[in-house]
């Protein structure tokens, strides 16, 4: 999975990390098992502090998105299906409250609950895998 940056963006790079691997993740472009770069080489490929990648790494971990390498090396890597996280009250809170948000703006511009709704199913059944391809 390529990762791409906005540096001008108001979403935290540490975010923009965490949710493109996400992405890979869900598109299966990082499979399980997949052993991610140490945040020193992934922050070295991105040009930013390796805090930052560490900080994303972290909080995917958190998460459960990705798992600490135990085999003798250092590393990060993507659980295997069973292992990966469920649907969690905290997760649906943090959904709803963007919707609400997104919607109420939605709203205030003229959108209607059909064209909200459209916008929501074709981001859900888009193809992830767009963010990148390798993460080599």
């Amino acid at each position: 999975m390529f990762i791409e940056l906005d540096l001008q963006g108001e979403v935290p790079l540490h975010e923009q990390i965490a949710q493109q691997i996400i992405a890979g993740i869900a598109s299966g472009t990082l499979k399980p098992g997949k052993t991610l770069p140490s945040a020193k080489r992934l922050a070295a490929d991105l040009r930013v502090k390796s805090q930052t990648v560490q900080k994303a790494y972290r909080a995917l971990q958190q998460d459960g998105f990705l798992l600490e390498r135990y085999d003798g090396r250092l590393g990060m890597l993507v659980p295997t299906k069973e292992e990966m996280p469920r649907l969690t009250e905290r997760y649906m809170d943090r959904l709803n409250s963007k919707l609400r948000a997104l919607a109420a703006e939605g709203r205030a511009r003229g959108m209607t609950e059909a064209e909200f709704s459209r916008a929501c199913v074709a981001v859900y059944r888009s193809d992830l895998s767009r963010m990148g391809d390798s993460l080599e």
